[in-house]
């Protein structure tokens, strides 16, 4: 650890009840920094989650951070921060100088604790002044594609969210409500689990892409606590023979003030229906009625295909862009 002296910031390793406290004074949380993430990809990949508080001089809480840490034979240890830090005051993305100050220090940690290789995706909007930033502090920009999204601001009220839709939303919503689409909260059973998990595989197949590791998602669905919910939607629709049949699952998961969109899964019929949007909207319903702050469209950007996008950003959130992935090796 660093060490503690009144004329320099500092950091210190928090315990879980201390993490959950700090946790909820940050303006804006994201999956990846929560303790739940860290848990599952203890459990699912092998990663040693380290949740770090950073102080400044004066002693003050700046921001806290969940480092995620492996040894790899011959290389040494890695470390892992993925849209972090998060600061305790002020804006949670655009406060450039303080969360610089932050990663100043955590690269004097990484040293200390033998971090020999570290990969960091912070928490910062892309500009000019941030790039020049990292770069001074021994950081390399990777090729990867960087994490853009939206916010939608859920203290507005829900017809004022309803008017911010396109008009392709609205005729969605239209579609599947006059078409007799019903989306209701369930239950996660082990079954049904199983059926989501199932239904996503096979709409991977269908579109070609890797989308989120099944282990993880299974971990993920186990956490339970006041910062944390694993919520499934599910859609049915009513067959001609009266019979409800399932159509479609979307999963978002709140942590602390802001829901994210996590994954959905629709059959051909539930495409058909406009299920995909019934869910959704629901989703953002029922994170507003749960008292949340924020609800996290789910990313996308310029590799997402068009249509992804264009019914993402019809919502009419927020958008924002961060940063991107950035590394840095150290050498004894």
């Amino acid at each position: 650890m660093a060490n503690v002296t009144p004329k320099k910031w500092h950091i210190r390793q928090v315990s879980r009840s201390e993490w959950s406290d700090y946790w909820l004074t940050c303006p804006k949380q994201n999956l990846l920094q929560s303790w739940e993430y860290g848990a599952a990809k203890e459990a699912s990949g092998g990663w040693t989650p380290k949740r770090l508080v950073i102080f400044n001089q004066d002693d003050l809480p700046i921001a806290l951070v969940q480092v995620l840490t492996k040894c790899i034979p011959l290389l040494g240890g890695i470390a892992r921060i993925n849209r972090g830090p998060l600061l305790f005051d002020g804006d949670a993305i655009n406060d450039l100088e303080l969360k610089l100050e932050a990663l100043k220090i955590l690269m004097a940690e990484a040293r200390c604790r033998q971090w020999w290789v570290i990969q960091i995706a912070p928490e910062l909007c892309d500009s000019y002044d941030a790039r020049v930033g990292l770069q001074k502090l021994g950081l390399r920009k990777q090729k990867k594609t960087a994490w853009a999204s939206s916010l939608m601001d859920l203290s507005l009220s829900i017809d004022d969210l309803y008017r911010n839709l396109n008009r392709r939303w609205k005729r969605a919503l239209s579609k599947a409500s006059k078409l007799g689409v019903i989306v209701k909260s369930a239950e996660l059973t082990e079954k049904r689990l199983a059926n989501v998990l199932r239904s996503y595989s096979d709409l991977q197949k269908l579109n070609k892409f890797v989308g989120i590791d099944t282990r993880l998602i299974k971990e993920m669905s186990k956490s339970k606590s006041a910062d944390w919910d694993f919520n499934l939607f599910v859609a049915e629709l009513v067959t001609e023979s009266s019979l409800k049949e399932e159509v479609g699952y979307r999963v978002t998961i709140r942590n602390g003030h802001t829901v994210l969109d996590f994954l959905v899964s629709t059959n051909e019929k539930g495409r058909h229906v406009g299920a995909n949007s019934a869910l959704y909207w629901h989703a953002i319903l029922q994170a507003k009625e749960s008292g949340c702050r924020w609800f996290d469209v789910g990313g996308f950007n310029e590799l997402t295909p068009q249509g992804i996008s264009d019914f993402k950003r019809g919502l009419n959130g927020t958008p924002y862009k961060l940063i991107g992935e950035w590394r840095r090796w150290f050498w004894s």
